[in-house]
């Protein structure tokens, strides 16, 4: 987010104008320098992209099943995973099946650890740690860094070998030793003496090596029989080697019973993501005579496929971004019963039509995370173990869960699915920026409109429900202070007749009744009639520069202003007067404001003082004159973008690691939190303990990244004929 100081004031009001201003460097609270020229820079989010979220179903279901199958997983033992910390680097992290009780297992600012495995007697666990300024690479992730091994809870970390060495090992069933792959061949290694006690040919086998719950067998990736990327099986006592399945396979892993694997394929054929497809989760007997869906979703690969100890369970990873995207901060874990299996997620019509007898769900979202690793094992737990052990051993579907389950994120998303949509701006496959929409807990993702030729950006449904209006602009030109300067679009809500009107309507917003919009002209804010395009009725401007919205009763307008204090901050405008007084503090730079339902509070990002360090907040004002309240803070992220529920129950904002002009796809991510839990510490930091000591720390849904999220109850279900097929048409610039 890009904080402005009051000397652009001139500047902006000649671009408004048209013309050009003065090329400057303006001090953004982030400590970074931000260029602007030849155009108005105006606060604005900026959001990344595109490739999380969290697992989808064609169509509203109850929370019922998805609360059963939370309840009957709590206690089956805990799932050990990668993922982001809040200082940005990878740690280990876990949790119970049901995604509660989540803790760190590594705290190692200096490094990341990846790819982790529990022995399969629970008592240690082996992974990669490698240096922090080193990106992960999921084709490399095996030999990136060295190997170590700690006690199943994390303490106790000892490095077995240098910087690459052990590549891509697993552990055997006894855990005494573990099967590393490299160029030379496979490995049998001591742990106790890290001596090489056995060799074999490698036999075309190059990543993603697993060792068989029996002992007998290695399944891993292979570019042998006649193509690459198959998954194949070698018998560990004769060197043979045989395809399990053949052509786009990878992250295989063994079934309990080590009779059947479960793999990631992308079946050739598919017609959808230019021809390219979508990798799916499928699962097939070791000697390859059958396989068979286990779950897949048009818009979404699905990888690192993991079955629970019973084998009566599966988890998994994926996103729009091939290979998990652990390049970024990875994706949202999901949870299914493999007798619901196949299951297909979200609309995905061609792999519907190719698995016509599927089942929807349930399907239990989990945290962000990459690489997990399922285990019975109760030592994971550490002391969260003591707290849960008792509730979660015999599980009742009746009786109330825990409290660490109700604050899990993973309850919070059960409560959240069915309370609207939300329409966000997210980074394509092609690189350019589309609109989407998603459940609140983050399932049925789908593209809604976009256009190959524009990135659009800014949505908001009119208040009767039946239109929205964004902003689409040139694809190379894509930056968050400028967006509500590009043009101007109204569609109706399926998409459909999207007409454009130009880009004099600057940061425009709905009037309550849907007919008119509120705009910022050069000296005024103009009422503009959208059936004739004609300005009805302005007012002086009075130094609001951005970001403008029209509250739901009609009586008051609100956004960024220049002049109500030395900063910028948050102004409230008489749609009627004209008169205008600030809703922020006026001693530090503010933003990114929204209306909250009721139209009596505002919320907004309440920036730094000038001058100082610090970060972004979520903060609530009120236009009784009542003084602002914290709403959510974090010490390692910047919050913008927030705006309330329809139902004023929760909270959704951006979460962005620095503050960004340009939109990037790798920097930010959406969550939700409940409004009754705020004041909330998104993370432990110290000056945030000292200055909010009763604050919560949680629960915060992790949506994954994306741009400009609005918050609607208009129905955008698949079944509403909502499609981003309708969208794909060339704009009108007549209504």
């Amino acid at each position: 987010m890009t904080w402005l100081i009051k000397s652009s004031r001139r500047g902006v009001v000649r671009a408004l104008l048209g013309g050009l201003t003065n090329s400057k460097y303006c001090r953004a609270p982030g400590g970074g320098r931000i260029r602007w020229m030849c155009a108005v820079l105006l606060i604005g989010l900026a959001l990344s992209a595109d490739v999380l979220r969290v697992w989808g179903a064609p169509a509203p279901l109850s929370q019922e099943p998805v609360r059963g199958l939370a309840e009957e997983v709590r206690g089956r033992g805990w799932i050990v995973y990668g993922a982001r910390s809040e200082q940005g680097d990878w740690d280990l992290f876990a949790c119970r099946p049901d995604g509660s009780a989540l803790h760190p297992l590594t705290r190692t600012a200096d490094f990341n650890e990846i790819t982790p495995q529990v022995s399969r007697d629970g008592r240690r666990l082996l992974y990669r740690r490698l240096k922090r300024g080193e990106k992960v690479e999921s084709n490399r992730c095996g030999e990136q860094g060295e190997l170590v091994v700690a006690n199943s809870d994390g303490t106790n970390p000892q490095a077995l070998g240098a910087e690459g060495e052990f590549p891509w090992a697993s552990w055997s069933p006894d855990g005494r030793q573990i099967a590393s792959l490299s160029i030379q061949g496979i490995a049998i290694v001591e742990v106790a003496t890290k001596q090489v006690v056995r060799k074999l040919e490698r036999k075309g086998f190059f990543q993603q090596m697993t060792w068989s719950p029996d002992g007998q067998w290695l399944v891993g990736v292979a570019n042998s029989y006649g193509t690459g990327w198959s998954i194949a099986r070698i018998n560990i006592a004769t060197g043979v080697a045989e395809a399990v399945n053949r052509v786009d396979c990878c992250t295989p892993d063994w079934f309990p019973d080590s009779r059947n694997v479960i793999f990631s394929w992308r079946p050739p054929g598919q017609k959808t993501n230019n021809g390219y497809g979508w990798t799916q989760l499928w699962m097939a007997d070791a000697e390859g005579q059958s396989r068979r869906l286990v779950y897949g979703e048009d818009g979404r690969h699905v990888y690192g496929g993991n079955v629970s100890p019973d084998g009566k369970y599966a988890i998994f990873t994926g996103n729009m971004n091939e290979d998990g995207d652990p390049g970024n901060a990875g994706a949202p874990m999901g949870l299914v019963r493999l007798q619901d299996t196949p299951i297909i997620g979200g609309e995905s019509r061609e792999l519907r039509a190719l698995n016509p007898t599927v089942n929807s769900g349930p399907v239990l979202t989990l945290p962000v995370g990459w690489e997990p690793c399922w285990t019975s094992s109760e030592t994971p737990g550490g002391v969260q173990t003591a707290a849960t052990t008792a509730a979660s051993a015999n599980p009742s579907p009746s009786a109330d869960p825990p409290a660490a389950a109700k604050d899990s994120s993973a309850s919070l998303a059960v409560e959240l699915r069915d309370r609207g949509w939300i329409i966000f701006s997210s980074q394509t496959t092609n690189g350019d920026w589309d609109l989407f929409v998603m459940r609140p807990d983050g399932s049925d993702r789908r593209k809604y409109i976009g256009s190959p030729e524009f990135n659009e950006g800014g949505a908001r449904v009119s208040p009767d429900g039946k239109r929205v209006l964004y902003y689409r602009m040139p694809k190379e030109d894509f930056e968050n202070n400028l967006y509500g300067m590009n043009e101007l679009v109204i569609a109706n809500l399926d998409g459909s007749h999207p007409v454009v009107y130009g880009n004099q309507f600057a940061w425009a917003t709905w009037g309550p009744d849907g007919r008119q919009v509120a705009c910022l002209a050069s000296k005024s804010i103009q009422f503009v009639d959208l059936e004739t395009r004609r300005v009805v009725r302005e007012l002086p401007r009075k130094g609001i520069v951005s970001q403008l919205g029209w509250s739901p009763d009609g009586q008051w307008l609100i956004g960024t202003a220049d002049h109500l204090g030395e900063f910028w901050n948050i102004g409230r405008v008489n749609a009627r007067s004209g008169e205008i007084i600030a809703v922020s503090e006026t001693d530090r730079f503010n933003c990114t404001s929204d209306w909250v339902a009721d139209s009596r509070r505002i919320v907004y990002a309440r920036g730094i003082i000038g001058g100082k360090s610090g970060r972004a907040e979520l903060w609530v004002g009120a236009i009784d004159g009542r003084p602002p309240q914290p709403l959510y803070a974090e010490e390692n992220h910047h919050v913008y973008g927030a705006c309330a529920s329809p139902d004023m129950k929760y909270l959704l904002f951006t979460r962005h690691v620095a503050d960004a002009t340009k939109i990037a796809s790798n920097d930010a991510t959406m969550a939700i939190i409940r409004w009754a839990d705020t004041p909330m510490r998104g993370d432990d930091g110290e000056s945030l303990r000292r200055r909010f000591p009763e604050a919560r720390t949680g629960p915060r849904l992790d949506l994954g990244p994306g741009w400009e999220p609005f918050w609607t109850l208009a129905d955008l279900a698949p079944t509403s004929g909502v499609s981003a097929a309708n969208t794909n048409q060339p704009a009108t610039t007549k209504p």
